[in-house]
This record gives C-alpha cells, sequence and structure tokens, in this order.
C-alpha cells in the first residue's frame, strides 16, 4: 500500500494541463487503433482461412524483419535522441537514421527481386509477383511504422494519433471497396497497404522534419565525423537486440509456421484471428503505452549521474509495468466470458472454433509483455545484454514446446506455449532486475 501511495503520489506532483492533454490523445488514438484494427481484421477474414493464413505468415516475415532490425534501430533512437538534443546534435542523429532506414530497405527490397526472379525454380504456392509485393510491403510497413514511434518521441501525440487513425481509416476504405468489386485476395490486399504504408510514411516524415529542433549548420567534416562515432554508439547499443530480436520471433512468430508445418494453413488463420484480439486488447495498447512512457523514462537517464532523475525514472518504469499488468488481468477475465463472441465479431463463426483458448493466449501474452515492461530499467541504464540469457532461452524453449505440444495437442499446444514462456520470461527478467537493483548506488525506495 505504501508503495502504491507513493506512486500516486508521484504521479500527481508530475501531472500538468499538457501531459493530461497528451495522455487523453494516447487513450482515444488506443481506443480508435483497436476498433479500427478489428474492422480490419473482418473485412481481410472474408478473403477465407487459407489466404488469412497466407497473409499472417507475410506479416510474420515482417515482424521477423521488426524484431531483427528495425525494433533495435528504433529501441536506439529513442535512447540516443534526447542525449543528442542536449548536445544540439539531434538532426545530425535523424539524418544518421535516416541513412540506416534507407541502406536497409534498398537491401530488403533487392532481396524481394532476387527471390522474384528465382522462385519459379522451385514449387511454390504463390506466383513470382506475390513474392516480390510482399517484399516491397515489409520495407514500406516498417519504415511507416518506425515512424509511430519518432513522433511520440517528439511529444505530438495528438497529431500522431489523428494520421494513425486517418491510416486505418483509409486501409478499411480500400479494402471495403476490393471486396465490393470482387477483388479481394491476398495479393491485391498487400498491393493497397503497400501504397497506403507509402502515402503515410512520406506524410510522417514530413511532418517529424517540420519539428526538429532549430541548430546551427555544421561543416561537413565535423558532421561526418559525428555520424561515425554516432553509429559505433549507435550498433553498441542495439547490438543485443539484434539477438533479442531472432529469439523473440521464434517466441512470437515460429509458431505459425510450425501450425503450417504440423497442421495446416487453414488452422494458420484461425489461430491469427485469436491474436489479432490479443492484439487489440493486449500488444496494440501496451505498444501506445510504451510509446507515451518511454521517452519519458529515457529523459530521466539521459544524464546517470544525475541521481534524483534516476530516481524518477525508476518509479515510472514501476508506473508502466503495474499498468500493463493490469491491462493484462482484464484482457484475460474479459476473454473467458465473452471469447467466441469476440472472435465472431471480427470475423465469422468458422473461427470460433479453439475460442476457448482466448484466456490462456492473453494471459501469457500479458506476462510476456510484463516481464518486457520489466527490461525498460537494463535498457535506460545502458545494460540491455543482461537481457540476453532470458531472450535466447524463451525463443529456444518456445520452439521446442510448439513442436512437442503442437504435434501432440493440436493447436491447443500453441496456448500452452505462450503461457508458460509468459510466466517463465517474467520470473526471470525480475530476477536479474532484482541484481540491477543491488549493483546500483541507489535504494529503488
Amino acid at each position: 500500500m505504501n508503495q502504491l501511495k507513493k506512486l500516486y503520489e508521484l504521479i500527481r506532483s508530475k501531472i500538468n494541463p499538457d501531459s493530461v492533454s497528451e495522455m487523453s490523445w494516447v487513450f482515444a488514438g488506443q481506443v480508435a487503433t483497436v476498433v479500427l484494427s478489428f474492422v480490419i481484421v473482418k473485412i481481410l477474414s472474408n478473403m477465407g482461412a487459407y489466404q488469412y493464413g497466407i497473409y499472417t505468415l507475410v506479416v510474420s516475415i515482417t515482424a521477423f524483419f521488426g524484431l531483427l532490425f528495425y525494433g533495435p534501430l528504433q529501441q536506439g533512437f529513442i535512447r540516443f535522441y534526447y542525449h543528442y538534443l542536449d548536445l544540439s546534435l539531434s538532426k545530425i542523429f535523424v539524418r544518421l537514421t535516416y541513412k540506416v532506414l534507407f541502406a536497409s530497405g534498398i537491401i530488403l527490397i533487392l532481396f524481394a527481386f532476387v527471390f522474384y526472379f528465382f522462385s519459379p525454380l522451385f514449387s511454390l504456392s504463390q506466383t513470382p509477383l506475390f513474392f516480390l509485393i510482399s517484399g516491397i510491403y515489409i520495407v514500406t510497413f516498417k519504415i511507416d511504422e518506425f515512424f509511430n514511434s519518432v513522433l511520440n518521441i517528439v511529444r505530438k501525440r495528438k497529431q500522431n494519433s489523428i494520421i494513425q487513425g486517418s491510416e486505418k481509416a483509409a486501409i478499411i476504405v480500400y479494402l471495403v471497396l476490393l471486396r465490393y468489386f470482387n477483388l479481394l485476395d491476398v495479393k491485391n490486399v498487400f498491393v493497397v497497404l503497400i501504397l497506403n504504408t507509402m502515402l503515410f510514411a512520406a506524410i510522417k516524415i514530413k511532418f517529424f522534419e517540420s519539428f526538429l529542433a532549430i541548430e546551427k549548420p555544421q561543416e561537413k567534416t565535423f558532421v561526418k565525423s559525428s555520424q561515425k562515432e554516432m553509429f559505433s554508439k549507435l550498433f553498441r547499443y542495439v547490438l543485443p537486440f539484434l539477438i533479442w530480436g531472432f529469439s523473440g520471433w521464434l517466441q512470437l512468430n515460429g509458431e505459425k509456421w510450425i501450425i503450417n508445418g504440423f497442421l495446416s494453413t487453414a488452422d494458420v488463420g484461425i489461430y491469427a484471428i485469436m491474436m489479432a484480439i490479443v492484439n487489440g486488447l493486449i500488444i496494440i495498447p501496451n505498444n501506445i503505452i510504451n510509446d507515451f512512457a518511454t521517452p519519458i523514462i529515457f529523459k530521466q537517464y539521459a544524464d546517470l549521474n544525475n541521481i534524483e532523475n534516476v530516481k524518477t525514472g525508476f518509479h515510472y518504469i514501476r508506473i508502466n509495468m503495474l499498468v500493463i499488468f493490469t491491462l493484462s488481468v482484464l484482457s484475460t477475465i474479459i476473454t473467458y466470458f465473452l471469447g467466441r463472441e469476440f472472435i465472431s465479431l471480427v470475423s465469422n463463426k468458422y473461427y470460433t472454433v479453439y475460442w476457448y483458448l482466448l484466456p490462456l493466449l492473453c494471459f501469457g501474452t500479458g506476462m510476456f509483455l510484463t516481464g518486457q515492461a520489466h527490461t525498460v530499467l537494463g535498457m535506460a541504464l545502458n545494460l540491455p545484454n543482461k537481457y540476453l540469457p532470458p531472450k535466447i532461452l524463451i525463443g529456444i524453449i518456445s520452439v521446442i514446446l510448439n513442436v512437442y505440444l503442437i504435434k501432440n495437442f493440436g493447436i491447443n499446444g500453441v496456448a500452452y506455449t505462450v503461457l508458460i514462456v509468459g510466466i517463465i520470461y517474467l520470473i526471470y527478467v525480475n530476477f536479474i532486475n532484482k541484481k540491477i537493483i543491488s549493483e546500483i548506488k541507489f535504494s529503488s525506495d
């Protein structure tokens, strides 16, 4: 009770009208994103379980590159943006980030072209053009998504919420048109998604540019040397995240390919509908909460010698963790009583066959995200490598458990794995944080 009272008093002392307005827009954006995402899933489910399964597998590849590269880059950008802003070097850092994004996009699209030319040599269920379109979608979507977090960093949450809501609404319009003209198949869906993400990525970049801090121009030699040093620092920081990314993908997306191997692509589609509900109830709100909280937390850790700010940041981490845990419990309770209705609402009755797994998927995912909220402590203290052991462990455990449990229990095995892995991860990360706290020079109280 004393800890909760301290957190409540801390929140009250920090609240001002601007932050209340920001939180209101974050909440409004969360509600709009969840509702519009469910509408999108409802429309896509009309492709049928098989095509929706193919869509899901492509999205899982998108997630692979997000976790392996774009996610780590995003974490690095969030961590160092305020640091370089204080040094009046934020524009140089932003230009470096653009270069990395552009180079990575070119590389991925080249891989897509290679696959496009050589795919006829293999017996694949889709045309070569489909794989090229999928590759372009992966690049455009991840760059577009990257700038969602970037706009939150510069505290333009109101505008960001409006842009993201408009983006979702535009997707719905395009999908409705596809369905109206009987063109709703997986290839056409990716084409319209590419066009939409390209448009909104350009809008977000232009908008972000207009809010960059005014800094005096620097000589080219200084810019070049500074970016070289920045890249080295950024690379060292994000390197552990690259390992996290691969392990994280095995845990969060590898099961779709295992289901596809042991069961069927249609089962992938049915499972994906349930995870879309988990995404809407837990993952999207969690991401929005983190987009709001992480820049605030990291700003407190811009100067690690400022003990008072570091202590305040530690309390913010506790608040963030408590909110995500509460969200997870509430989502589990809701889906326990209304799981079947949720699935019917966002798709149709065909997808309700495994509805009873929804609460397990919610709780397991929630425990993992609660553990993930704990990792902000080590990241803010420049100690992301501390979390490599649990990340690697759950990646390996997820594959082993999914292969064994799906083979023996069918799709039920995925839910068992999600639950077991989520609990293991939360316990392990909490143990690591206790060690970190015992080693630093201030008390958590």
